[in-house]
């Protein structure tokens, strides 16, 4: 069973991996094809979405609440 501290300490594993990875010649690569775009797209809207979760987050024990403030942003900002 992971707990949701694994999880937290595997997303950021994960992400320190991917950042590593995404040199400016992957992003000028993707910036020169439609479908590289659309991945660039998804990027920041993860990335977006990540930031939001982490400030609207509080430290209450109101889980729900929580969960209705990412899904109205979610909703304001559209899936790419």
């Amino acid at each position: 069973m992971t707990t949701p501290l694994d999880q937290a300490r595997f997303i950021a594993d994960e992400m320190e991996n991917l950042a590593d990875q995404l040199k400016p010649d992957v992003i000028r690569a993707a910036r020169a094809d439609e479908e590289g775009r659309k991945n660039l797209d998804r990027l920041e809207y993860a990335l977006g979405t990540i930031g939001k979760a982490l400030i609207l987050t509080d430290y209450s024990v109101d889980e729900q609440k929580d969960l209705d403030k990412l899904e109205a942003f979610r909703e304001l900002h559209g899936k790419q």
